[in-house]
């Protein structure tokens, strides 16, 4: 964008000059402008006032914009109306930079330049210098000006960033830790847990059943386990609800099938037969509801049989479908002739008579034309007819058409073509598939049946091509409860196993050797590891499902991945033997397979739970809140009807305006927001996960969510300590030290003493953070934003649970390296008992003291004395310390 300079006579407020002239020049590119963006320039609106001027003269003053890069304030920009005296305002934006300045440390002056102008003059030089260096008039702002070329080499983006550059290394730790990085190599970071052998025998056997891929395995599953989805039980648990109301449909141009085991209102749209040809069907649903499986229930279940004997199915899957116009309607073609010769197998297509009776009225058309100057002559006829036969079966178009006439107008029935899987695509293909359903509907007689994700019809709903879809023609479908269909599942694979008698599995232990178990062994174990999904006050199941949010074929996924975890190991397997499936596993493991899968360590990169305090070491300035800020900000649109209308949703530039006032540097809120929609913490309203733009739409995912929610959570703030740059090593190589031991990595003690450091680091940083905006804005909103008031309360709660009183906070009250009065208790040949309050002891090992102690007047019992702490452990109650 160019800088055009206002006519004068354009300018006549304060306001005029702000917004006509000084904004557009601050954000217009060189040479005509500054070149800096919006998303950095912070309004009078958003700027904390200041005292200036002494005795007389002191007035409160904000300025109008302050031009800032990561949080930092650079320049001041002070607007006045046309006639308005410069070098006044020129001092004010002066004196309000030396205040701001002096809130930060010494030597460090960030806001160092000052621009003020009022339209027909412009005023611009250095906070500490009473003249300005740059006095330009109207006439001379414009590219063409040589001042005007000295005044943007100065304040133009090039160079006010070269100025912000100098000033990282105050901001900035010279150098970062991460634990995990400091356990070893990388092969030892990237350290896998023994294979559960066990759990992958039973994945194996039974994938077929939780994650059904071919026609045959859906097939079973809506004959064997199919479950409903019943109006009065959807959304009965408080993370269902919220999970529902991430994504609220518009019922106005819809229905909702009221019990997907009985759909009664497709049914009876059915029933009117072949008045549904060239017509589309619209099936609607979130990703992974079940629409797919709902067709083959539909199909092959619900409809009654005149109703199936009266249909012919073909089943189009999507997912390879080309998402170019010019080629997606050929590949159509060939999947319907596909699709046709597998709905009527008995029928060989490649028999010359069933193609003659395919092209019938071609062939009829021939005879009665110049088929008639070749009837005395066979041969000739034949060859000719052979000519328009293979220039038939040449045209995939007529081809689809003659079989389809040949199976459908000829029998009665109702052809209906099914495009199975649209709804994993992005929207703008979503709508692609639309528009070629729409092609079938017109070229094909038949019905079209079109799943689609709820977004994109609810969002474009009223928009072409989807405007065009007939109300009584659009189902809606919600997914069943996941335990319910995790239940089915399971009695599906227990009824599996009942098949297989007496069959011997074997599973490896990690010493190499193997054990051999009956196959009904399996049922215990997946018995167990439901029971224990469900079980710990439903916590793990709120967990698995808003993880997947309704996308239940992501659920039975992560069911998969937990059965196959090896931290579940053999000790377990023995206590699930042993009870028979009635064990149900400890939540600190089912929480530890969830947070970590087959990894030893936790890598925010290859996990369900993302780290929402993940920065990058090579940042100018480090900054843990981002991925936090952009969940809790659209937390706080959830219901709020954005643009659009749509519920939930708002511009990406927006919140990155709205976050780069509190440092948030654009090229790092990109990269978080991104990795954020790759994790399914939020969804944008197109299901790009890449190369975002302002003005595309973002809205929080059910997955989102879940993780704030975690923040409360000490086993994830612990896993999450593992995988976090620390800018104090002796913290790294404290959490580095307790996680390389397996035997300690796993314990409360070290999920307890991992999340204090964690949030303990982030509360420093949340406070350096802080006093910056606080310099310039008001920081509440910052606050609210990045709050760990619920993460400090959990690990305190945490601590209660394991380390009993007084021991409990014993490590706050006596940091090592502190020094406190004791009282002697007793002298023993091994050490000195001191009490250091009731109930609380401490030990003076004799290796600390000379060899005399014993006999030293210094030490009697009942004497005070001062020690200094040496060693702590609340969690087994033991304190060391020295005479100090």
């Amino acid at each position: 964008m160019q800088f055009e300079k206002p006519a004068s006579a354009d300018m006549s407020t304060e306001s005029d000059v702000e917004q006509k002239f000084i904004y557009p020049l601050l954000v217009a590119e060189a040479p005509s402008g500054l070149g800096f963006a919006g998303a950095g320039i912070q309004t009078k609106a958003n700027l904390k006032s200041f005292a200036i001027g002494k005795g007389n003269t002191s007035k409160i003053y904000y300025p109008d914009y302050i031009v800032m890069m990561s949080g930092m304030p650079l320049i001041i920009v002070e607007a006045k109306a046309p006639g308005i005296d410069l070098a006044e305002a020129f001092r004010e934006a002066r004196l309000y930079a030396i205040e701001l300045n002096a809130v930060y440390p010494t030597g460090l002056n960030p806001a160092s330049k000052v621009i003020a102008t009022n339209g027909s003059r412009l005023l611009a030089g250095l906070a500490d210098q009473a003249d300005p260096k740059h006095d330009l008039s109207y006439d001379e702002i414009g590219p063409t000006s040589e001042k005007m070329s000295k005044f943007t080499a100065e304040f133009g983006f090039k160079a006010v960033k070269a100025d912000y550059e100098k000033l990282l290394p105050r901001f900035r730790p010279q150098k970062l830790w991460k634990p995990r990085k400091l356990v070893g190599g990388g092969a030892t970071q990237r350290e896998e847990v023994a294979l559960n052998t066990f759990g992958a025998t039973i994945s194996a056997d039974f994938s077929h059943i939780f994650n059904p891929i071919n026609h045959q395995d859906r097939v079973a599953i809506v004959k064997l386990g199919y479950i409903s989805s019943k109006r009065r039980e959807r959304y009965i648990e408080p993370i269902d609800r919220i999970i529902r109301a991430a994504t609220p449909p518009s019922i106005s141009r819809s229905r909702t099938i009221e019990n997907t085991a009985a759909p009664n209102e497709i049914i009876k749209t059915f029933r009117t037969g072949r008045k549904l040809e060239q017509q589309v069907l619209l099936l609607i649903g979130s990703a992974g509801a079940g629409k797919t499986t709902f067709v083959d229930y539909l199909q092959e279940v619900a409809l009654p049989a005149d109703i199936k004997a009266k249909t012919v199915w073909v089943r189009i899957n999507m997912n390879p479908a080309p998402i170019s116009r010019s080629e997606i309607y050929d590949w159509l073609r060939r999947e319907i002739v596909e699709g046709l010769r597998l709905a009527s197998p008995q029928t060989d297509f490649d028999d010359l008579d069933v193609i003659k009776a395919v092209h019938a009225p071609d062939i009829t058309t021939f005879r009665k034309g110049i088929g008639r100057l070749l009837e005395k002559d066979t041969a000739a006829w034949n060859a000719k007819l052979a000519d328009i036969l293979s220039s038939l079966m040449s045209d995939l178009h007529k081809t689809a058409l003659a079989m389809t006439r040949y199976l459908i107008a000829q029998t009665g029935k109702l052809l209906v073509i099914v495009l199975d899987n649209c709804d994993k695509r992005l929207r703008d293909e979503q709508l692609l598939m639309f528009e070629a359903a729409q092609w079938l509907q017109r070229e094909f007689t038949g019905l079209v049946v079109l799943p689609l994700r709820e977004e994109t019809y609810d969002n474009h709903q009223n928009e072409p091509p989807l405007d065009t879809a007939l109300k009584d023609l659009v189902f809606r479908i919600e997914p069943p409860l996941f335990q319910n269909i995790l239940q089915s599942r399971v009695q599906m694979a227990l009824n599996s196993i009942a098949t297989k008698g007496s069959k011997m599995l074997r599973y490896s232990l990690p010493n190499g050797m193997h054990v051999d178990y009956p196959a009904s062994d399996q049922a215990y174990y997946l018995s167990s590891i439901m029971r224990s999904i469900f079980d710990h006050g439903l916590h793990v199941r709120r967990l698995i499902v808003g993880l997947s949010g309704r996308n239940m074929r992501r659920a039975l996924e992560i069911f998969l991945e937990f059965c196959t975890s090896g931290h579940i190991s053999e000790p377990e397997y023995l206590k699930i033997r042993q009870s028979k499936g009635q064990y149900v596993l400890p939540l600190q493991l089912v929480t530890t397979v969830l947070l970590r899968l087959n990894q030893r360590f936790y890598d925010s990169s290859h996990a369900y739970l993302k780290s929402l305090v993940q920065v990058d070491e090579h940042d100018a300035r480090v900054n843990y809140f981002v991925r936090l800020m952009i969940i809790r900000t659209l937390l706080g649109r959830m219901d709020v009807h954005g643009p659009k209308r749509l519920k939930g949703y708002e511009h990406v530039g927006v919140i990155r305006r709205e976050l780069s006032g509190y440092g948030v540097e654009d090229a790092v809120f990109a990269r978080e927001l991104e990795n954020l929609v790759r994790g399914f913490c939020v969804i944008t309203e197109d299901y790009r996960v890449e190369n975002l733009t302002d003005e595309d739409l973002i809205a929080l995912a059910p997955a989102g969510l879940v993780h704030n929610q975690m923040m409360a959570d000490v086993y994830y703030l612990a896993a999450v300590a593992e995988d976090t740059w620390f800018f104090k090593k002796d913290m790294a190589d404290g959490i580095a030290a307790r996680i390389k031991s397996e035997e300690t990595h796993y314990t409360p003690a070290t999920s307890f003493s991992n999340a204090a450091d964690l949030i303990k680091m982030l509360r420093a940083s949340r406070e350096r953070e802080r006093s910056a905006i606080d310099a310039f804005r008001d920081p509440k909103a910052f606050d609210d934003l990045t709050d760990l008031t619920k993460s400090l309360h959990a690990v305190e709660k945490f601590e209660r649970s394991i380390v009993p009183p007084p021991w409990y906070g014993s490590h706050v009250r006596y940091p090592v390296g502190s020094t406190h009065l004791a009282t002697v208790l007793a002298i023993k040949d091994f050490g000195i008992f001191v009490n250091m309050e009731p109930e609380l002891d401490a030990l003076i090992p004799a290796s600390k003291m000379k060899a005399e102690f014993m006999s030293d007047p210094a030490f009697t019992i009942g004497s005070v004395i001062h020690v200094k702490i040496i060693q702590m452990d609340q969690f087994n109650r033991r304190m060391a310390v020295v005479p100090a």
